[in-house]
């Protein structure tokens, strides 16, 4: 006798293919759809306790409204921190670029002197010499990669986001997620719906894990970073730890956009303080890898690190930044799919 399971597998199978086939033919589309659920993941928490509160006579706020409000509140905290961010970050990269060739000079003098006291100016007096003569080349050449970079970095995930539609698609899932699910489930044949829900119960429970998880990895991160930097009396520490805790969600990419940031700002006071915030950042980051995010992922996700890195470089490679910012949540959602289509043991008798 047939189970359920099996005889709605070749649906299953067909829906999974036809999933699939979108998610190649609009990568961007996937992209987009896959950022809006875990927004609306990670402010779902809020929405239900702001819905939860009643004011006079028990009335309270309905679960479209409450939505709304979080959202416009999101909205409006992403621009203030970008309208204070932005344009400081702007003013030190270009303070930054006007110091650089009398830093670089000043740095090959006494490199020069250090060889010169040692013997060493025969071996290295050709080569500072060279760099000396190229180093307006190479500096246009690194801002220009760097510029690239940055380019390449942002402009591909704004264009997944697309940044307009992104919170409107997080809305419509926190206020009608039910609603959502009952429209999409009518493109699915009837005799897999009842599994589909199934498995969405698992995806639910796995990405509710992945995100308390990370948030609390984001928040034990800012936390330390913003009073590491404030305890050195560091420029912008409390935004500083603010933008690490965000750039921990683009695995090791976010750690690169944080230290040009973190090194940027030091650069603004000397190039010490520059190389101290960098310290700080680099060995704070080492330590939470090491000994906070293999537990609290381990914890909420069952997967161990080799498993999270794997998964993260695969993302990267196949869908740039964007991929490497999904991979974790899709590779939870794979494992609880695949857990709970698994067969189990048989109840004891």
């Amino acid at each position: 006798m047939t189970t359920k399971l099996e005889s709605a597998r070749p649906a299953l199978v067909w829906t999974a293919a036809a999933v699939a086939l979108v998610v190649w033919a609009l990568t961007d589309l996937a992209l987009l759809v896959g950022y809006a659920v875990l927004l609306a993941y990670a402010l779902l928490p809020v929405v239900t306790a702001l819905e939860r509160v009643r004011f006079g006579r028990g009335w309270g706020l309905s679960r479209g409204v409450a939505a709304g409000v979080v959202m416009l509140a999101l909205a409006l905290l992403a621009a203030a921190l970008l309208a204070l961010a932005v344009p400081r970050l702007l003013s030190e990269a270009a303070h930054f670029a006007a110091r650089v060739p009398a830093v670089a000079s000043r740095l090959l003098d006494e490199v020069r002197a250090w060889s010169a006291a040692r013997g060493l100016e025969p071996l290295l007096g050709a080569s500072l010499e060279g760099l000396r003569a190229n180093a307006s080349d190479l500096i246009q050449n690194l801002g220009g990669s760097l510029a690239g970079g940055l380019r390449w970095l942002f402009g591909g995930i704004a264009q997944a986001l697309g940044l307009v539609l992104l919170p409107l698609l997080a809305f419509y899932l926190l206020a009608e997620a039910e609603a959502v699910q009952a429209s999409w489930l009518r493109f699915v044949p009837p005799g897999a719906r009842p599994e589909l829900v199934r498995l969405g119960g698992a995806v639910d429970r796995a990405l509710r894990s992945y995100v308390r998880g990370q948030a609390l990895v984001c928040l034990v991160m800012a936390i330390a970073v913003g009073v590491a930097l404030a305890l050195f009396r560091f420029p912008l520490a409390l935004l500083l730890g603010v933008l690490v805790g965000i750039a921990e969600l683009v695995p090791y990419l976010g750690f690169a956009i944080a230290a040009l940031a973190i090194g940027l700002t030091g650069l603004g006071v000397s190039p010490l303080h520059a190389l101290l915030g960098l310290a700080l950042y680099t060995l704070i980051n080492w330590a939470i890898g090491t000994f906070v995010t293999p537990r609290v992922m381990g914890r909420y996700l069952r997967m161990h690190p080799f498993v999270v890195t794997v998964s993260v470089l695969a993302g990267a490679k196949l869908l740039g930044p964007a991929g490497a910012i999904l991979a974790l949540p899709g590779a939870a959602v794979i494992q609880a799919v695949v857990g709970e289509l698994a067969p189990h043991d048989p109840p004891p008798d």
